[in-house]
């Protein structure tokens, strides 16, 4: 009783320390906490001794001696263009849950779209030996064939679906979204609509421009490929410059579709800057989700992505893979909600 009462005040006890407590060996309490009691036929008072312990006083888990029986970290990385982007911070956050639901650890890493800071990040967290990794590539497939041909780590990649890539893949509806958007925006606008458009060689804007195309065509207007504004980096500024070029020829279109809430950011503050504040009669289109979407005092519709639908698949794909299910290249589809806020012109 004694032991007991010193072990209550001193919190969790190891797999050891609750042997000696309850008198039983550590094998017998390891099968219990491993839920193999029944399988090694321990008695059912010797499990409901041993349980009612650990629900008394917690239990502390040597992580270190379980990586180096089962050989696994028990840890899982995530490489993402910028954790400060609402869309990835919420992935983030989804993917985190996951892994403490499964007693997993998430480590993290920010590539800021530089391929070499991206195979750092993937290097660092191969060499803290995680058992899988899920990235947002900004590199080629290929860059990854080590990783392909070592079958050590398990890999899924999200958000950007390259080509013929040899990887599970998750991504958002993004083409489909994007003609959908573009579809709203003309018909709102009598066809007086303009892309902003960020880093196109990456594939899920180049879905998202695709969709701009197709919706543009299919609705006949003409001249599709003047109505849309390249720039080479995804941030404010480069909407900026887009929306201040568009003014410099003497037009403001009345619809702004802009592939990233970024670029929409940068887009607004140019015309608020311009005209003192936002026409009223603009209707903008984007993706992902942003509280203050809401409190603009325009029309405004985004494609809001299902992050959690995006984490849970990914990381079933990577449980499989880490689990010894073969590799599989499928392409999984996440469909998104399309949200439509603000005023209609009139």
């Amino acid at each position: 009783m004694s032991a007991e009462r010193g072990s209550r005040r001193s919190g969790p006890k190891t797999i050891a320390e609750i042997a000696e407590a309850t008198g039983f060996s550590r094998t017998t309490v390891r099968f219990v906490v491993s839920g193999q009691a029944e399988r090694h036929r321990i008695k059912a008072e010797t499990r409901a001794h041993i349980e009612a312990f650990i629900a008394a006083h917690g239990l502390v888990v040597d992580q270190t001696a379980r990586s180096l029986r089962t050989r696994r970290s028990e840890a899982v990385g995530l490489v993402v263009p910028d954790l400060a982007n609402p869309f990835f911070a919420r992935l983030t956050a989804e993917l985190e849950e996951r892994c403490r639901s499964t007693g997993r650890v998430l480590l993290t890493a920010s590539s800021h779209e530089d391929p070499e800071r991206e195979a750092q990040a993937v290097a660092g967290l191969l060499g803290r030996g995680v058992d899988g990794l899920v990235v947002a590539p900004c590199r080629p497939p290929a860059t990854f064939e080590g990783l392909r041909r070592s079958r050590r780590t398990a890999l899924v990649m999200v958000d950007r679906a390259h080509a013929r890539s040899p990887w599970p893949t998750v991504v958002s509806d993004n083409e489909a979204a994007a003609r959908r958007i573009t579809t709203r925006l003309i018909e709102l606008s009598a066809g007086d609509v303009d892309l902003l458009c960020a880093c196109p060689e990456l594939p899920s804007i180049a879905d998202r421009l695709a969709g701009f195309r197709a919706a543009a065509r299919a609705a006949g207007l003409s001249e599709v490929e003047e109505r849309i504004h390249v720039a080479a980096r995804d941030e404010p500024p480069a909407g900026a410059a887009s929306m201040a070029e568009i003014l410099t020829r003497g037009r403001r279109p009345k619809a702004l579709m802009c592939t990233s809430l970024l670029m929409l950011e940068g887009a607004l503050s140019e015309l608020v800057s311009h005209f003192g504040r936002l026409p009223e009669d603009l209707v903008v289109g984007t993706f992902d989700h942003h509280p203050l979407l809401d409190a603009l005092p325009v029309h405004v519709l985004s494609l809001r992505q299902d992050e959690r639908g995006l984490a849970e698949r990914a990381f079933a794909c990577l449980l499989a893979e880490m689990e010894g299910a073969p590799r599989e290249a499928v392409r999984h589809v996440v469909p998104g909600r399309l949200v439509e806020r603000g005023a209609r012109p009139s």
